[in-house]
């Protein structure tokens, strides 16, 4: 059974708020800071337990929200390659020494944050040509969005899928609505897959649902403050945490491996 400290209470409780916040409107990869946030204070297995369950929550409340506006013929051949994903993320996960994912989750955490600055620095430096929406590029989608669906099993699923999508240019809304849409279907795909493998237990379903009412009050922070407040110092701050939780889970992952190895 996993251990539940008020440290950990605290930090889910945190986490789920953040979920809720970047869905309220701040978007972009920011949810993204999550799962490295509470895997540093337990293990990626008891993190994946707790929060999957609020995420599919959260997933089919905005779903709903998006319906009218999701393009479903973009969408599913995209879900489709994210399935996938999943399911190759779900034997890996199986065949994988913890400690050697929590290193994969860090480097994930230091390529968002990094990526994030890099971007920043170059931006309106290159102009990309906008591709169809209507042409299927099968690598493009296979790769990107299967790699978006191999990732999102560790609740950090949003990088790969953004590569695919900025191109298109996609209206705002169409472009939420497409993200929501596609992590929905495959968050869903997860329950039954988590179920069979015990990785979310009774246990772990009574932590989630002590946090769902915190759901609430992170969405509608969200959208007091979304409007109020400049987005961008929020964003840095966002990315400089998730490039410190990064090397802080690959070095106690290292640490531990290197210990082991002593032992």
């Amino acid at each position: 059974m996993a251990d539940y400290s008020l440290v950990f209470l605290g930090v889910a409780a945190f986490a789920v708020f953040f979920v809720a916040l970047a869905k309220a409107g701040f978007g972009g990869m920011i949810g993204s800071l999550a799962m490295p946030l509470v895997a540093s204070v337990s293990d990626i297995l008891t993190a994946i337990s707790v929060l999957l369950p609020t995420y599919v929550v959260m997933d089919l409340i905005v779903a709903w929200t998006y319906r009218k506006t999701v393009p479903f013929g973009f969408v599913l051949p995209m879900a489709l390659s994210g399935i996938a994903g999943v399911f190759l993320a779900a034997i890996v996960f199986r065949l994988v020494e913890t400690n050697y994912l929590a290193i994969f989750l860090g480097v994930m955490s230091l390529i968002i944050g990094g990526k994030f600055f890099v971007q920043r620095a170059h931006n309106g430096q290159k102009i990309i040509p906008v591709p169809d929406p209507t042409v299927r590029n099968w690598p493009r989608i296979i790769g990107l969005n299967g790699a978006s669906g191999f990732t999102s099993f560790f609740l950090m699923g949003e990088a790969p899928i953004q590569l695919f999508m900025l191109p298109f240019r996609l209206a705002p809304q169409v472009y939420v609505a497409v993200l929501v849409w596609f992590f929905a279907i495959i968050n869903w795909t997860k329950i039954p897959i988590v179920l069979a493998m015990g990785i979310v237990t009774i246990d772990s379903l009574w932590v989630s649902l002590m946090l769902l009412p915190i759901m609430p009050l992170g969405i509608m922070f969200g959208k007091y403050i979304s409007s109020r407040l400049p987005k961008e110092p929020f964003y840095v701050v966002v990315h400089v945490l998730l490039i410190i939780l990064g090397i802080y889970l690959v070095l106690n992952a290292v640490r531990q491996i290197s210990g082991a190895s002593l032992g």
